[in-house]
C-alpha cells in the first residue's frame, strides 16, 4: 500500500473543512474515477459533469474519502468550494515541503517531452516527481501539488 499523504484532519485543517462521517488517511487526490486508485482522496469539482454524481462510484472503486461541497454518502471533507479546497490542498502541501525543488516548463510546443526529459535526469539522483499528463491550468497545478 502507498505511504499515508492527508489524513483528514490536515485535508480539513488545509482546506478549512470539516469532516463529515469516519476519519480517513488518503494516499493521493483525485479529481477522477477512471484514474482513482485504492486509497486516494476524491475531489468532486463542479462543472458540466459534476463531480458529486460520482462520489459513490468513487467510494466503490477504493476512495478513502471525499472532498465535496454538497452532501454525500461516506466519510468526506466538507468545503464551500472544492475548487478552492483543492487550491488550498496544493498550497499546504508546498508548505510543508519547504526544502523541495520545484521547477516548470513552459512555453507553446514540446513542454511534454522536455517534462520527459528532465524528470529522466532528475530521477538518476533520486526521488523525483511530475505531473501526469499536461495538468498546467487552475485545476492541474493545485493537483499535482496536492
Amino acid at each position: 500500500m502507498a505511504e499515508p499523504l492527508w489524513t483528514s484532519a490536515e485535508i480539513e485543517a488545509a482546506t478549512g473543512g470539516r469532516l463529515s462521517g469516519e476519519a480517513f488517511t488518503a494516499t493521493g487526490v483525485s479529481i477522477d474515477t477512471r484514474t482513482l486508485e485504492r486509497g486516494d482522496l476524491f475531489v468532486a469539482l463542479g462543472g458540466v459533469r459534476d463531480g458529486h454524481e460520482f462520489v459513490d462510484q468513487a467510494r466503490d472503486r477504493g476512495a478513502a474519502g471525499a472532498l465535496a461541497s454538497q452532501p454525500v454518502l461516506g466519510s468526506a471533507v466538507m468545503v464551500e468550494d472544492t475548487l478552492k479546497g483543492l487550491e488550498r490542498l496544493g498550497e499546504a502541501a508546498r508548505e510543508r515541503a519547504p526544502a523541495v525543488k520545484r521547477g516548470a516548463v513552459t512555453g507553446s510546443v514540446g513542454k511534454t517531452s522536455v517534462t520527459q526529459a528532465i524528470m529522466a535526469g532528475l530521477m538518476l539522483a533520486g526521488r523525483a516527481h511530475s505531473s501526469v499528463k499536461s495538468y498546467n491550468n487552475h485545476i492541474g497545478v493545485p493537483l499535482t501539488l496536492a
